[in-house]
């Protein structure tokens, strides 16, 4: 009788065993699952892909065929031609002056080169570095002056529309350095 027991209990041990194997769930080994569960204990189904597409602007308050991009900004068109509103000329040091010149609309940058602007009647150093302001209607340099007064010229400068500006000839009177 013992033989038959102990034939029995491998039998009864190998059936369980094999039950244990067919049943669905984790490798051995693998460790439990985890993140979010579903019905059932299963992980919840993958949702829609992310569209391709962005979703659409608002509606413009300005006239969207007379807008134009410029360094993140929106400029509007306008039917006007280039021009100078203001200069500015302060001395930085004895011989060193800042001059700002604001124009009417926004310039293109890349317009603007040293040989479009003479002082004296003589050009700007290549090295001149110039400096223009987010709305791009301003730009700033420093030049060697030495006296009170000088003859400012600009031409080929060109607006952000393509509108080249007339040749203009200026006499600025220098600020002294302010303290």
């Amino acid at each position: 009788m013992s033989l038959f027991k102990r034939f029995a209990f491998i039998i009864t041990v190998s059936l369980f065993m094999a039950a244990l194997a067919a049943a669905p769930g984790p490798a051995p080994g693998t460790g439990p699952v985890t993140g979010p569960k579903g019905p059932e204990g299963n992980p919840p189904p993958p949702g829609p892909p992310p569209s391709k597409n962005p979703p659409p602007a608002p509606p413009s308050p300005k006239n969207p065929d007379s807008m134009m991009y410029y360094r993140g900004m929106r400029t509007a068109q306008q039917d006007i031609p280039l021009s100078i509103t203001q200069t500015k000329a302060s001395r930085v040091s004895f011989d060193k002056v800042e001059l700002e010149i604001i124009f009417n609309q926004s310039i293109n940058p890349r317009s603007v080169k040293n040989t479009c602007i003479t002082i004296n009647g003589e050009e700007l150093p290549k090295s001149t570095k110039f400096a223009f302001n987010k709305k791009g209607d301003t730009i700033k340099f420093e030049a060697e002056v030495q006296s009170n007064f000088c003859e400012l010229a600009l031409q080929k400068i060109r607006s952000f529309d393509g509108r080249l500006i007339s040749p203009v000839n200026l006499s600025l009177e220098i600020q002294e350095e302010k303290e």
